[in-house]
């Protein structure tokens, strides 16, 4: 037991140490968010703790618990007695226990699943064994669960070593994909938030080439679109974002009236989205209108249970326009990052209390059911955008997702990844969302905000590090952040089973300086300024410079791996780690023609040779291109396939491989990019050149 009474020990001092000023939240580049950590300890608190060196050991100078009764401490004790297992799947935390134990780490993973474990105990318990006794015996009225929450935040930032199995002897193992079918992928998206307010701004033929950048099969082919739905009323409003470019404009003005025409850089990019049909296009809301709040400014808000039906018949009005426009709309998503209502005003920003949630969801049910539009009825929910997985989803899912499961008031489970979860802390988070749901199965999982991490080539271990700790500033346009990003995806889609992935924000103008002025490659990583929050890039001074390229990063190109071969429809099969070399994973799908594709991550510095089998019989490869350092999206040759089926596989160093194949019978030509195996951006240029008609000087490679 402790670990368990260092962990509360370790909770409270650091409440007592927490300063009152106010530290940087959420730096992903243009995303900057700001939150006060004595009012809000859940939150993100990288700057802080990069200002306050946290020991080596996880322990903290003296021991509140000393200041406590015999008689409370044998209360403690009982209480964590009675805790038998941890949180879903006990074998895994096992697993990472006993690891950490043999390894000798001095950052203490176990400290952190016990912690983990010790909360849910607090939370889901009707023992009050934590809270304070007034004089007279009985126990004061106060939460706890705060003060967990933010050592929950500090125990999250030790090193992440990929305790990944691996093949003996890679090149003579056989790697094949496992007969049982998975998921069902459903897209690969980004938001739309907050670059139309930057891009209205381009030239008409810019505008319509971002399009093609970000729709068009020839370059990164995306399949979902979240749509920000803004909360600034205009000039009227009491309080605006502060950072430029983070405030969008509402559909309601702060006197209370709609006006159409508003936010027309969002809504040109959302009729491009629809325009392309794609998959999946989600209307999100940082904040229900200034007009609807009692302070007139979109920031700073907490949703009151009084205010809902007013937010209700706002997102009605909203939707059926849209919907009588012929604007697709799959999702609305009423809520993101409840945990937090951005009171620093830097962006938009509204809390909903964990309590108010479930019916947050049943009016938004109830408003779609009832509506006059046959379009804005089937429109689906998706909730509650949680920030974190340790920190919010897991004390706060308890609260409000197993009765909005049980009436059905959501068709899939949303949450972003902003304290980077290592693989057991995931397959726990698998496993909460099944114990939510039963006796039901478990709705679909959407992974659909993540950017700004640090990235390998700055300051984390040559794997990986995993927690809060990485959201800093740094810019890195190359293969490192790209690298990571990949693994993040291999882990949503194979660890969690997540049907969607999304990226944060598709364009960004954080750049650590304008590159027309600065030629690569000064401009292209910089580890304290700038953010790893886009997959383009636009020039930070265009209004000076009039530079309106696109400047392109290994991200994006690394993000087409998947976004262009895994397409709506695909089934997943599984590709065990234990066939592939160490520092290497696999994500392997089968697409509604037929046509599988299988995506290989090598991170290490090292190229890797494989063997791997066609299934079934008759197998034919169609095609193949990676990414690496020096390749953006470069053809592979094809290797010779044996009579049994098998061949061999090159994976680049540091770099990302596609491989297409079919098996016999299927229609080996139709899949995405079949026939042309891979199409590199010279290829892609001349295509878009010819059919608009246009030289190729409005993107640049980066």
């Amino acid at each position: 037991m402790r670990p368990l009474l260092l962990c509360f020990s370790i909770a409270v001092a650091l409440v007592a140490a927490t300063p009152t000023h106010q530290v940087p939240r959420s730096e992903r580049g243009s995303s900057s968010k700001f939150v006060n950590v004595v009012s809000n300890p859940v939150r993100h608190t990288a700057a802080f703790v990069r200002r306050q060196k946290q020991p080596a050991n996880g322990s903290s100078d003296g021991d509140p618990l000393t200041s406590l009764s015999e008689e409370r401490k044998a209360e403690i004790q009982k209480a964590t007695e009675q805790f038998t297992k941890p949180l879903g799947n006990a074998a895994v935390w096992k697993e990472a226990y006993d690891f950490d134990l043999e390894r000798g780490d001095i950052h203490d993973n176990r400290v952190f699943y016990h912690t983990i474990a010790f909360f849910q105990l607090v939370e889901n318990s009707s023992l009050t064994l934590l809270q304070p006794k007034n004089i007279d015996g009985s126990y004061a009225d106060q939460n706890i669960s705060p003060v967990i929450s933010k050592a929950l935040q500090y125990l999250q930032f030790y090193p992440a070593q990929l305790k990944q199995p691996q093949a003996n002897d890679p090149g003579n193992t056989i790697v094949q994909l496992s007969p049982d079918p998975q998921q069902t992928i459903a897209s690969f998206g980004a938001s739309g938030a907050w670059w139309p307010n930057f891009l209205k701004d381009f030239p008409p033929a810019q505008q319509k080439n971002l399009s093609a950048l970000l729709f068009s099969e020839d370059w990164l082919h995306l399949s979902g679109y979240r749509y920000n739905l803004g909360g600034s009323g205009g000039v009227n409003d009491s309080a605006y974002a502060s950072t430029p470019g983070r405030g969008v404009e509402s559909f309601m003005t702060t006197d209370g009236a709609y006006d159409w025409t508003r936010d027309a850089g969002g809504v040109y990019y959302l009729k491009a989205a629809s325009e392309a049909k794609l998959a999946s296009i989600t209307a999100f809301v940082n904040s229900m209108p200034s007009a609807l709040t009692e302070t007139k400014k979109p920031c700073g808000n907490a949703l009151t249970a009084a205010a809902i039906p007013q937010f209700m018949a706002y997102l009605n009005e909203v939707l059926t326009h849209l919907a009588e426009e012929k604007i697709q709309i799959d999702y609305i998503s009423p809520m993101n990052e409840p945990g937090n209502d951005f009171g620093e005003c830097t962006q938009e920003g509204m809390s909903v209390d964990k309590t108010l949630r479930a019916e947050v969801f049943e009016n938004v049910r109830a408003t779609l059911v009832a509506s006059t539009s046959p379009i804005v009825q089937k429109i689906k929910i998706m909730g509650d955008e949680s920030s974190q997985i340790a920190s919010d989803a897991f004390p706060d899912y308890p609260s409000w997702l197993p009765p909005t499961l049980a009436s059905k008031y959501i068709d899939a489970i949303a949450v972003h990844m902003y304290d980077w979860p290592d693989d057991a802390t995931l397959l726990n988070y698998r496993q909460l969302v099944i114990n939510s749901s039963l006796p039901n199965p478990p709705p679909p999982i959407k992974q659909t905000e993540i950017s700004s991490f640090a990235s390998a080539s700055g300051v984390h271990a040559p794997f990986g590090w995993t927690g809060p700790k990485m959201l800093r500033a740094e810019y890195d346009a190359g293969i490192n952040s790209a690298l990571d990003m990949g693994r993040y995806i291999w882990q949503w889609l194979t660890l969690v089973n997540a049907e969607s992935w999304d990226w944060w924000t598709a364009v960004s103008n954080v750049m650590p300086c304008s590159p027309s002025t600065i030629p690569s490659p000064n401009c292209d990583y910089a580890s304290d300024s700038g953010f790893n929050d886009g997959l383009l890039y636009i020039d930070p001074a265009y209004a000076t410079t009039k530079d309106y390229n696109f400047y392109f990063t290994k991200r994006f190109w690394v993000f087409r791996h998947f976004s262009h071969f895994l397409r709506p429809g695909a089934v997943r099969y599984d590709v065990p780690n234990e066939i592939l070399p160490y520092g290497t994973v696999a994500v392997a799908a089968k697409n509604v023609d037929d046509v599988y594709a299988t995506i290989f991550i090598n991170r290490n510095a090292t190229g890797q040779t494989i063997t791997m089998k066609l299934p079934g019989a008759g197998g034919k490869l169609i095609g193949a291109v990676q990414t690496t350092d020096k390749e953006d999206f470069g053809t592979v040759a094809l290797p010779v396939v044996g009579a049994d089926g098998t061949f061999k596989l090159d994976l680049p160093a540091k770099g990302v491989l596609t491989i297409q194949f079919s098996t016999g019978g299927a229609r080996a030509a139709s899949g995405p990019g079949a026939g042309k195996r891979g199409i590199n951006v010279e290829e892609a240029g001349r295509v878009h050149s010819k059919r608009e008609k246009r030289g190729r000087d409005w993107w640049r490679m980066r």
